[in-house]
């Protein structure tokens, strides 16, 4: 008891130390804890962020799409443009075809009624050289079927134009007769007929004798009878009285004894002859021509006062229009009627 006198009272009781161990659990939780909260900082930004950006990108995925259907409106409106400028085309292409054609069957179509033409003009010349010689109607034919060739100016016509011009060369060196000279005398002397003074009308001076003058006496002829000469050498003797007593020789005594009706039957006989003689001189009938204009002289001769100047002049007119030759040798244009056929059944044409 007495040792355990003497030991010393206990010592106060120290508050209990914490160990390093729980200073880490601490620092430890507390560095989580900020590591959390900074890792739940950072990822309100990160979704802040990603909000931003998904808003952005949304914004810019609709102007995206907004430029896409812009283009593709555009796209459409050129493609929907190029199709309607193609149709145009096309349309455009087909007209042009179509002129071309049209151009062309006109063409082909001018060619051939100016083709049409111009054989009709070679075949009236054809005719008018065999039928009636006449040259100067068929170098007109000739010339106009020329100048329409030329008016057409094509080149499949230059063969044609070649021949006609060689058959215009040739006519207008041809031989001619003016026939219509020929029926102006004939239509002047059938007008002038009514005028002739007949051997039937009573005092029928010559016209031709000037004022105041004898006419001279009758000359005879050999083998003329003797009374005739003993007329004659009457009138000769009769000087001043001789204006009394018209002699006159005839050829028959019917010639002196016309009637009026019958005088102008008469006429009307000499004008027909002569008016058959201009229908036979336009058709070139050289015979009947011939035929009417002596018989229209030895009318004349038989009944009309041949001493006048007017009929005088008549028969010399008759006389030269009857030693008028209407036959002459023309040459003929065949080769010309060839060619313009031959252009026509042309192929190709």
């Amino acid at each position: 008891m007495g040792a355990s006198g003497t030991e010393s009272a206990p010592a106060p009781a120290l508050p209990p130390r914490r160990s390093i161990g729980s200073w880490a659990g601490y620092i430890a939780i507390t560095l989580a804890v900020a590591a959390a909260f900074y890792a739940y900082y950072q990822n309100g930004l990160l979704r802040r962020e990603s909000a931003r950006r998904i808003g952005d990108l949304e914004q810019a995925t609709l102007r995206a799409n907004e430029t896409a259907n812009r283009a593709d409106a555009e796209a459409r409106a050129a493609r929907e443009r190029a199709a309607l400028v193609e149709s145009r085309l096309a349309e455009e292409q087909g007209k042009r075809d179509s002129l071309e054609q049209l151009y062309a069957d006109l063409s082909r179509g001018r060619d051939e009624a100016v083709l049409v033409e111009v054989e009709r003009l070679v075949a009236m010349a054809s005719q008018e050289l065999s039928i009636s010689a006449n040259v100067p109607a068929a170098l007109a034919a000739l010339q106009t079927a020329d100048v329409r060739l030329a008016r057409a100016d094509s080149a499949r016509f230059l063969p044609l134009r070649r021949v006609i011009a060689r058959d215009i060369e040739r006519l207008k060196v041809a031989p001619t007769v003016d026939i219509t000279g020929m029926a102006l005398k004939l239509d002047q002397l059938a007008a002038g007929a009514d005028t002739w003074p007949l051997l039937s009308d009573a005092g029928a001076a010559p016209t031709g004798a000037a004022p105041g003058r004898e006419p001279a006496p009758l000359e005879a002829s050999p083998g003329t009878p003797w009374w005739e000469r003993w007329l004659e050498r009457l009138q000769t003797e009769l000087g001043e009285y001789r204006d009394l007593i018209t002699l006159r020789r005839v050829e028959t005594a019917d010639s002196l004894l016309l009637l009026p009706q019958q005088q102008q039957l008469v006429r009307q006989q000499i004008k027909l002859r002569l008016l058959n003689a201009r229908s036979s001189l336009l058709l070139r009938n050289d015979r009947l021509f011939r035929a009417d204009l002596v018989q229209a002289q030895a009318l004349i001769t038989r009944y009309v006062d041949t001493r006048q100047a007017n009929v005088a002049a008549a028969l010399t007119t008759i006389k030269q229009l009857e030693s008028t030759a209407l036959s002459v040798a023309v040459p003929q244009i065949s080769d010309s009627l060839a060619a313009v056929r031959s252009v026509r059944v042309a192929p190709g044409r």
